[in-house]
């Protein structure tokens, strides 16, 4: 299952306060969205930078087992897509985050209780 945030917000501190532009918005999530590997889209951040050009930060999610050359691999394919998709895009800055182990996995078989239809 794919969980997708819908929040994109514009930073004020240390860039100038300007919304973002919807179909520059909905062009990084769709880069975001549509890469493989991507499991989860979290908060995404567009700072317009002062002296022209965007910064772009994002939460990324995958799943526990996912290893990490490949996490690096799919890092690298959204970055180039969300360049191709905003070629005035100064920076990128995605923050992968690894789901932790479950501690549900494995109860113990004391704790499972099967009702019969009697």
């Amino acid at each position: 299952m794919t969980d997708h945030d819908d929040r994109e917000t514009t930073s004020t501190a240390g860039s100038a306060a300007s919304p973002v532009d919807p179909g520059q918005a909905m062009a990084i999530r769709e880069v975001l969205i549509g890469t493989p590997g991507v499991q989860t889209v979290g908060e995404v951040v567009v700072h317009r930078l002062d002296k022209g050009g965007q910064l772009v930060t994002a939460t990324l999610g995958f799943g526990r087992l996912t290893p990490v050359k490949d996490v690096v691999a799919v890092l690298t394919e959204v970055k180039a897509g969300i360049r191709a998709a905003l070629p005035d895009v100064r920076g990128i800055v995605l923050e992968p985050e690894v789901a932790g182990p479950r501690t549900d996995v494995d109860p113990p078989t004391d704790t499972i209780i099967i009702r019969g239809a009697d």
